[in-house]
């Protein structure tokens, strides 16, 4: 039986955008890309919920990977239920609300970028070529409720080193060397928490690595590499 490579967007208040990049994986893993509920109520332990239904119908191994706010998601259901996955994978994410925050801002500053649109703090230079329909298709989805109904009940204060730090699975944590809105430099702190996460930056890429085709075939041959 394959194993499963349960999907979690970023957002919050996006629908799924991640299944065009990594349905090319379905002759490896058995690919489950999770839509995330929106409304003006929604909470995480509605999101938490709504995974763990997900989840627990699945047979055999089951990996989360969560990308950007998605490996918020990822680790917050993790530490909540340990025993129902048997590996985590992070793609440009981050830990904590303040340090995120903080390193996101003092990146901008550094690279004289305080007044970039979202197009170039999203995208590198090569992804830009291709990345602005993406993105333009992406926050078609956006739910503005769901999001600000997040960012007041969680984003604006988390901390989810304590949970990452008890979690004894294989964890990767995959990154782009060109993020600016999570910057490699938080990235590179996650192994400060636990022991068993391995690191892999992606060159050149961007807050979306697996936009361009040789970024994701990295991203591709990792994931098979660790968990077969």
């Amino acid at each position: 039986m394959k194993p499963t490579l349960i999907f979690l967007h970023g957002g919050p208040g996006f629908k799924d955008y991640l299944k065009p990049f990594f349905s090319g994986l379905t002759d490896k893993f058995n690919c489950v890309f999770f839509d995330q509920l929106q409304g003006p109520e929604v909470r995480i332990e509605n999101l938490l919920s709504q995974l763990d239904e997900i989840v627990t119908k699945i047979p055999g191994e089951k990996i989360l990977l969560g990308h950007s706010w998605g490996g918020i998601l990822a680790i917050e259901y993790t530490a909540l239920l340990p025993e129902s996955v048997s590996g985590l994978v992070l793609i440009g994410t981050g830990l904590n609300s303040q340090h995120w925050n903080d390193e996101y801002q003092n990146e901008l500053k550094r690279q004289g970028m305080e007044d970039a649109s979202l197009e170039k703090i999203f995208l590198t230079p090569d992804e830009l070529k291709v990345g602005i329909p993406f993105l333009v298709g992406v926050d078609r989805t956006f739910s503005e409720p769901t999001f600000n109904s997040l960012k007041i009940g969680y984003l604006d204060h988390f901390d989810v080193t304590p949970r990452l730090a008890k979690l004894e699975m294989p964890i990767l944590n995959i990154y782009g060397e060109l993020d600016l809105r999570f910057p490699a430099a938080i990235a590179k702190t996650f192994k400060n928490y636990n022991k068993n996460i391995v690191d892999f930056e992606i060159p050149g890429a961007g807050h979306f690595p697996f936009l361009l085709d040789h970024p994701r075939f990295q991203i591709y041959k990792i994931l098979e590499d660790s968990f077969f």
